[in-house]
């Protein structure tokens, strides 16, 4: 393929590429796109004359990249999220008026403790502002750096892989003790509460949202060379308070965890019978949107949202 140049290139082309690729059907991309599907495939052919390859193929799951076409959507989708960044850049940012969409990736846990905050200060403060909350996953640091995802929230389940990219940013936005629940009237607590002994006799309900089967009190057990029971394990937060209020098993978890699931379930709070690790879980963004008015609100605002639950240690 020969050398082009801007002055060349038509950029409907790449956007027509970019939502084969996503949607891997000619058809979805056409919708998404609102045009025709014959359009979507006349752009398509333009393109593979271009390159002098297929770029997508198909089988009997859709249309399939080739190597040349998974090798060009990274920095693709980089350069129209910061096309379109620049066509919609606002001199300055006021909420009140705005109706951006802010996204942000995490676990459960923030839709029942920050994020209500957050909603009712929203409601207030910035009507118009939508927000997106999807799931923990892979691609989380490409899709920062795309734009395509403005924040993460979490804590261990990401650390190790976010952590490894030196064009993202972090504050910590949660430092919390962890708790242990059980139900109400719990007849091997009701002598002499929660000691170790006891703690080791029970089943416990372990929260594992990387679906393992061991955790942090795991760990901190095999150093005092000790073992629990793992009576069950559930991928949300928000499960453990519902599994312990039926049943004899304990949960460890998180202080608003714990609070939460007191407030709207029969079971009581204990304080844990060995020292714990404090849960500590980050904010996560691209250096490129650290400047960025909206993007500056975005995060103070869900820091701000989650204040509670640092007990008064300060974001960095």
């Amino acid at each position: 393929m020969k050398r082009m140049h801007l002055t060349e290139a038509n950029l409907k082309l790449f956007l027509v590429l970019d939502a084969v690729m996503a949607e891997r059907s000619v058809t979805r991309a056409a919708a998404r796109l609102g045009v025709t599907q014959p359009a979507v495939s006349h752009a398509l052919n333009r393109l593979r004359a271009l390159y002098r390859d297929e770029l997508l193929v198909r089988d009997r799951y859709g249309m399939v990249p080739t190597p040349l076409a998974i090798e060009l959507i990274a920095p693709l989708r980089l350069g129209l999220a910061e096309l379109e960044r620049v066509l919609n850049r606002d001199v300055g940012f006021e909420p009140t008026s705005s109706t951006r969409v802010f996204s942000l990736a995490t676990v459960d846990h923030p839709e029942v403790t920050g994020l209500p905050v957050l909603l009712a200060r929203l409601r207030k403060e910035a009507p118009g502002i939508d927000i997106r909350v999807r799931p923990l996953g892979p691609g989380l640091a490409e899709a920062l750096a795309a734009g395509q995802l403005d924040t993460v929230l979490a804590g261990g389940e990401v650390e190790q892989i976010l952590a490894l990219d030196r064009g993202l940013m972090r504050s910590l936005i949660c430092s919390e003790p962890f708790l242990c629940i059980a139900r109400k009237g719990h007849p091997a607590l009701a002598k002499k509460g929660l000691d170790l002994e006891t703690y080791l006799s029970l089943p416990h309900v372990l929260v594992s949202t990387a679906g393992r089967d061991s955790g942090m009190v795991d760990a901190v057990l095999a150093k005092r060379r000790r073992q629990r029971r793992v009576g069950a394990t559930v991928a949300h937060f928000v499960g453990a308070p519902h599994m312990v209020a039926a049943s004899d098993m304990i949960a460890t978890v998180p202080r608003a965890i714990a609070e939460y699931g007191a407030r709207i379930l029969p079971i009581e709070i204990h304080t844990p019978p060995l020292h714990l690790p404090r849960g500590d879980a980050y904010l996560w963004w691209h250096q490129r949107f650290h400047n960025d008015p909206g993007h500056r609100w975005w995060r103070k605002a869900l820091l701000d949202a989650f204040a509670p639950n640092r007990d008064g240690r300060a974001a960095r």
